[in-house]
């Protein structure tokens, strides 16, 4: 229970601060240029903590899914609707701000997210080896000599360097490649490399949001992250739990759930010494395999989930890692405004349960892994809102040009209406992906299907994982 009780709190502290160094940008600049500041907002919504300030009100929304800064001569009435009563202020008196210091505000949020980053970085730069959990390369550990992919000359240990010429690192990488190329119905393009040079091969992909394998009979090389401890059995009396990420067996390195089967196996109660990360802290655990008459296999005990795979890097030097983040995203707006591609890129995108989500899972694998999800929300939060939205940091950006280049400001009702109606359409699709992100980790509208029960559709029999050891 105090476990879940310090996640939830980290959960909403370091997407709290991430909300907090934008809007603080957006403040500090904007009172340096001698603007107008009616409130600043932690969260949207209604008002948990309010308190005014030397003119200045102050809160705490119940909603913690962004903040604002109320900045009349930057946004006249462009999203009262949607922020509130937030003071008295007669707007129509108030004098007139430069449209260069208007850029100057808009840019500062986004430019603090930009720096709050690099500090992050530099953080995951300095954290000890031991406590990174990152993919170095796109490795195959095992393939079915059954299969299309073996045929076509894949092999175990083939590094995958790009998927229809884009160059990747990890297996997410790939998966999103992968999910983008799978509407277009075809074969799609791997180079790959061995010891012995690159080349290149055509294989069907499968859709990775449904199918565990990205490619039939290819097994990804990857640590194993342990799910579920049988009941006494050797892994819960060696003091094996839930979450723990085993990297070696007798200081071999893993290539995967198979891998580590194999190697069991072949170790029948012979003792093994396993090394695991758990909670960011290395350790070396012996257990015992035994054999288990039922199922006629050595086994220790545990269930895997599936494999580790994460879209932010945990290695490198600071710059390093912001320019990974930076191609992630940017690599998303190009596939959105890609034909061929768009579809498949808008069925990945996720809201606020998806980023609350893999913050929960982040802070279970470690604090310096959940510094490096913050790090990479805090590159997407500054390059998505300095797109040329209205309701975003990008639109006023456009607005304070056209009047500095034309000498002429976009009428108010114009950039009223504008705000207004994409602040409506952000709202909207931030509650469709929501409402999304529920139903792909709950199966809530299974509840609403008439042909099978709710309880039926919902409860997965336990024991049928087919990673299982």
């Amino acid at each position: 229970m105090l476990e879940i009780t310090y996640i939830i709190v980290m959960m909403l502290f370091l997407f709290g601060i991430t909300i907090f160094v934008h809007e603080w940008g957006h403040f500090i600049v904007a009172r340096k240029c001698g603007l107008v500041v009616e409130a600043f907002s932690i969260g949207m919504g209604p008002a948990l903590w309010k308190k005014e300030i030397d003119g200045i009100v102050y809160k705490i929304g119940a909603f913690p899914i962004g903040g604002y800064v109320s900045l009349p001569q930057l946004d006249p009435e462009g999203m009262e609707k949607v922020q509130g009563d937030n003071g008295e202020t007669n707007r129509k008196s108030l004098p007139d701000v430069s449209p260069w210091k208007k850029i100057a505000v808009a840019v500062s949020g986004p430019l603090c997210n930009i720096i709050f980053a690099l500090l992050l970085g530099t953080i995951v730069s300095l954290a000890p080896e031991d406590a990174l959990i990152d993919e170095d390369g796109v490795f195959v550990a095992d393939v079915e000599q059954t299969s299309a992919a073996y045929t076509a000359g894949l092999r175990p240990g083939d590094e995958i360097k790009a998927i229809n010429g884009n160059r990747i690192k990890t297996w997410y990488e790939a998966k999103v490649e992968s999910l983008l190329a799978s509407g277009n119905e075809k074969q799609v393009e791997f180079s790959v490399g061995n010891a012995e040079g690159e080349r290149t091969i055509m294989l069907s992909v499968n859709n990775p949001e449904k199918e565990e394998n990205l490619i039939n009979g290819v097994y990804e090389a990857h640590a194993c992250q342990v799910m579920q401890v049988v009941a006494e059995s050797p892994a819960e009396v060696a003091g094996l739990q839930s979450d723990d990420l085993v990297t070696h067996i007798n200081g071999t390195v893993l290539q995967g759930s198979s891998h580590f089967i194999e190697i069991v196996q072949a170790n029948g109660d012979t003792e093994i010494m396993l090394t695991l990360v758990r909670k960011g802290e290395t350790m070396n655990v012996p257990v015992t395999p035994k054999h288990n008459k039922e199922h006629d296999v050595v086994m220790i005990g545990i269930q895997f989930s599936g494999a580790l795979s994460m879209p932010w890097a945990l290695t490198g030097n600071p710059i390093e890692q912001i320019q990974s983040d930076a191609s992630s995203i940017f690599r998303l707006l190009k596939a959105l405004t890609t034909k061929g591609e768009a579809k498949q890129a808008a069925s990945g995108l996720g809201g606020p349960v998806a980023i609350f989500t893999m913050i929960w899972f982040a802070l279970k694998m470690g604090i310096i892994n959940a510094l490096g999800l913050i790090r990479f929300i805090n590159i997407n939060l500054a390059v998505l809102n300095l797109l040329p939205l209205p309701v975003l940091d990008g639109g006023h950006i456009c607005f304070a040009l056209w009047e500095g280049i034309t000498k002429r400001k976009v009428h108010p009702k114009v950039v009223i209406s504008l705000v207004n109606a994409f602040a409506i359409l952000l709202i909207g699709a931030m509650l469709f992906l929501s409402w999304r992100d529920v139903d792909r980790n709950w199966g809530v509208s299974k509840l609403f299907k008439k042909d099978k029960p709710a309880v039926e559709a919902l409860v997965e029999p336990v024991g049928e994982s087919k990673n299982k050891e």
